[in-house]
């Protein structure tokens, strides 16, 4: 196939990248088998045996109805944030109307316009592994596309010339060698790869300024840990098996084994419930937030500033990350000292315990660290690292009045069917309230689990207007998935008083024998409930069926599962390198590559001192041995400056000869020989007699005797003896004979008539 007619491949290669790369962007995976299957029955339609095509009118109405549809879309049901979303999806419609419709050139160019737009669009709604993956790919057959299609447009206007001089018209360009493609590829292959270090070092000079939230746009499905919930979205959680990280738990003794139940891995706490936007938010702490920096050496790193009582009998917990890059820092509770495998800066909040990685030096997020828990603190540990900055009241409202009665029914029914105590009244201790309040947990927790329904998917709820969804979940639909569940019993044990909050992040279930440790997967994310038990305590309580949740991780397990970690290592570098680039990483790069650059110079400039004094000593040298040493160097560098010179010369005659493509004998002969028909020819261009590229160099001859005759005379002498070297073999008289037929006496000759030629163009 020839180059020109694969320009068609190419335009349809583009159109194809361009859908699957938005439609991962989006995680719309409708829209990319339909988009891609559309595409294809396109190109069979519009590139087959009849190849039939839409009518500009019929292409015009798809494009004016997939506008239309999406406007409406957007202005019923959208939201800001998946604005980009609808104009994306349009502009998917409008390129497959485009693929069925007439092949001409504005068509092209909107083609190309409509997929260039399309992942610019996806760029600025993911940061994914794949993603990424795929505007590589996209740039790489967008630079072929452009070079065939500026082939196949000097195609076209070859033949628009031809027949209108009907007759022969002038080649494309000079083919150097005997095989065109190799070279094109050659050269499309050089273009692809300065494109990308060009991209490459645009990101490295011009990095992000600001962080990727986590929060994804409406009416999209959603997976993994958020610091916030959000209970009006209505998703189906998806149940991605993309491995996250790995966990360890290590006893005191030093062995690694599995806990009798799951872990929880604590990343945020919630303890607002905003009504107005249904959703709960974490209490941000105005002050009290302490920071530490961990050891070079990978110490542990004690988070309490008094510490009461030795760590000996803590247990460590080992987390590597696989394809999760965040400054969160998962723990259990409580945690009581931190290492990492490179000094870390890490602040944590006396209020909640949560740890979070503030480092303005890092090169991206760190690959593991480890924490030292006490599955059971003790009331000393618990208030050194609580320092007395929790607020007291701030886990005991709830600004749902409705859900009162509810809970108070509930109780009710819980008391009688569990045994539970009746609640203290206003003279008990606040130890006696702990103690009820956390019984009382476990048992709406346990009712919960046994009367309720674990689902993922919400889709099939309708709505209820002016209901809350956690009154939706307590009293009509009794199903949901763990956010739910957590915040229907947090919402009833406020409205008992009893303090609790909401804790998001990872549930450990998945155990590796083999390798001893849990692997957490991104559809372990997790919510679920802590109550206080003391002035400082706070002890989970999970409302979610665990069973649920171990029937779904085992139904969802696939062979595929073993070989995910090598797709999640690259993701982690993708997000650890690429998406967390921002200023400060950038600063802290900069200053490693100078420090690192700065102490290499040095101890080779202190090495290569220290050889020359060891020289000069050795050959009695003294004083002058600097002397002597700059003269060699001097020396060298002028060598140096002159094989430089001399190969860049012959490069560029070989160039001008045409011979790239001959032996290295070849070359030789010809860049000795035929050298002065290179110089003829300059000789003629700063006269101001350019020849083109298309004339040989007796029609260039032909062409400059209708000109000036004598001109032409001497540069066609000229043209046969480069003609009797370059293909007869011969290297005719040599250039430094005086004789008349030497090379030396013809550029002589034409110079002389270059000189006549500008006297003559004075006197005119």
């Amino acid at each position: 196939m020839t180059l020109l007619r694969r320009h068609r491949i190419a335009s349809f290669l583009l159109a194809i990248v361009a859908i699957v790369a938005f439609s991962i962007a989006e995680l719309d995976f409708t829209m990319l088998f339909l988009g891609v299957v559309l595409a294809v029955l396109s190109w069979y339609v519009t590139e087959g045996p009849r190849g039939r095509t839409l009518p500009d009118w019929a292409a015009n109405t798809v494009v004016v109805c997939a506008i239309g549809w999406e406007a409406f879309r957007f202005l019923s049901t959208g939201e800001i944030a998946d604005a980009m979303g609808a104009l994306g999806r349009a502009m998917v419609w409008i390129l497959i109307a485009k693929l069925f419709a007439r092949r001409t050139p504005t068509e092209e160019r909107q083609r190309f316009a409509l997929s260039t737009m399309l992942v610019i669009a996806g760029c600025l709604e993911s940061v994914q592994f794949a993603f990424g993956l795929l505007v590589i790919v996209y740039v790489c057959v967008a630079i072929w596309t452009t070079m065939l299609w500026r082939l196949a447009r000097s195609a076209e206007e070859a033949r628009h010339s031809r027949e209108l001089s009907q007759g022969f018209a002038p080649p494309l360009e000079i083919a150097i060698g005997r095989r065109s493609s190799p070279q094109f590829r050659g050269l499309v292959i050089a273009s692809i790869l300065v494109v990308l270090a060009g991209g490459v070092g645009v990101f490295i000079l011009f990095p992000r300024f600001a962080e990727i939230g986590s929060a994804s746009a409406a009416g999209r499905s959603v997976s993994g840990f958020t610091d916030e919930i959000r209970l009006r979205r209505g998703d189906r959680i998806t149940e991605s098996r993309r491995e996250l990280f790995t966990v360890r738990w290590i006893d005191p003794d030093g062995s690694a084994r599995r806990m009798l139940r799951p872990l929880l891995l604590r990343g945020a706490v919630l303890g607002w419930y905003d009504a107005a936007g249904e959703r709960w938010v974490p209490l941000r702490a105005e002050a009290g937030i302490r920071t530490l920096r961990t050891p070079e050496d990978g110490a542990f790193a004690r988070l309490a500033r008094n510490e009461p009582d030795p760590p000996g009998a803590a247990a460590t917990v080992d987390i590597e990350m696989r394809s999760f890059a965040t400054d969160v820092i998962f723990s259990i509770y409580a945690p009581i000292a931190i290492a990492t495998s490179e000094p870390r800066s890490v602040s944590i909040d006396p209020a909640t315990l949560v740890l979070r990685d503030v480092s303005t030096d890092r090169m991206g997020r760190y690959w593991n660290y480890q924490l030292q828990v006490q599955p059971q603190p003790s009331a000393e540990m618990l208030r050194a690292l609580s320092a007395g900055t929790e607020p007291r009241g701030a886990y005991l409202s709830f600004p749902l009045d409705e859900v009162k009665p509810i809970a108070e029914s509930m109780l009710a029914e819980v008391q009688a069917n569990s045994g539970l105590p009746p609640r203290p009244d206003s003279n008990a201790t606040a130890s006696e309230r702990a103690v009820w309040g956390r019984e009382a947990a476990r048992a709406i927790a346990a009712y919960l689990r046994t009367n309720f329904t674990y689902t993922t998917d919400l889709s099939t709820l309708p709505r209820v207007e002016g209901e809350d969804p956690i009154v939706s979940f307590l009293t009509r639909y009794r199903r949901g998935h763990c956010e739910y569940f957590a915040s229907g019993l947090c919402a009833v044990l406020r409205s008992l008083g009893v303090p609790a909050r909401i804790v998001t992040g990872f549930i450990a279930i998945e155990y590796d024998e083999n390798s001893e440790h849990y692997i957490v997967r991104e559809s372990n994310a997790h919510a679920w409930v802590e109550v206080r038990t003391g002035p400082d305590a706070w002890m989970a309580i999970d409302a979610t069926p665990e069973e649920s949740l171990i029937e779904l991780q085992e139904r969802n397990r696939s062979f595929v599962d073993r070989f995910r970690w090598i797709y999640g290592s690259l993701e982690f570098f993708w997000n650890s390198r690429v998406v967390s680039y921002d200023a400060s990483v950038q600063s802290t790069f900069a200053n490693r590559v100078q420090g690192s650059w700065r102490d290499a110079a040095g101890e080779r400039l202190s090495q290569l001192l220290a050889k020359m004094r060891a020289i000069a000593t050795d050959l009695s040298l003294g004083r002058a041995g600097g002397a002597w040493f700059a003269t060699i160097a001097i020396g060298v560098c002028t060598t140096l400056l002159a094989v430089l010179i001399v190969r860049t010369r012959r490069r560029r005659l070989r160039a001008r000869l045409g011979v790239l493509g001959a032996t290295r004998a070849e070359q030789r002969r010809l860049v000795r020989d035929a050298a002065f028909y290179v110089e003829a020819l300059d000789m003629l261009e700063r006269a101001g007699f350019m020849k083109p590229a298309h004339l040989t160099p007796r029609l260039f001859a032909e062409e400059l005797q209708t000109r000036d005759r004598m001109l032409g005379d001497a540069f066609l002498k000229v043209t046969d003896r480069f003609y009797s070297v370059r293909y007869g073999g011969s290297d005719g008289p040599s250039n430094a004979s005086a004789g008349a037929d030497s090379h030396l006496s013809l550029l002589l000759a034409l110079r002389a008539a270059i000189r006549q030629n500008r006297a003559t163009r004075r006197a005119d």
